[in-house]
């Protein structure tokens, strides 16, 4: 009994640590998310150790399952946040580069003055 008390309590931190971590990419906290990240894969070994060759009782399964399906939901909503942050990265570098070649461009043509006829 003490062993599935402390399974169902290793979900429970599981999800506190997940429900943090979706709220910090809410808040666009990416710094801090990936600060957490270590803690949950570490969590989520420590779980699966846990369960390692253990057949669990029903009433247990009833109890984990509703912070098994919050967990995964909660994953699919910090990596959609992280798809939508990686777009705005994309965007950003492009954009960068492309100043990057205008200046280069126009840095060419510095300190001279071009004419119509010199084109």
């Amino acid at each position: 009994m003490s062993a599935n008390l402390d399974l169902l309590r290793r979900y429970q931190q599981l999800l506190m640590l997940s429900n943090t971590m979706l709220a910090l990419a809410k808040q666009s906290q990416w710094d801090e998310l990936i600060g957490h990240e270590m803690g949950y894969v570490q969590a989520v070994e420590s779980v699966t150790l846990a369960m390692a060759g253990t057949s669990l009782p029903a009433a247990l399964q009833t109890q984990i399952r509703p912070l098994l399906k919050q967990l995964l939901d909660n994953e699919n909503l910090i990596k959609s946040l992280l798809v939508s942050r990686m777009d705005e990265l994309r965007t950003m570098v492009n954009q960068g580069n492309q100043q990057k070649n205008v200046t280069s461009a126009y840095g060419r043509f510095s300190g001279n003055v071009l004419h119509p006829s010199d084109l």
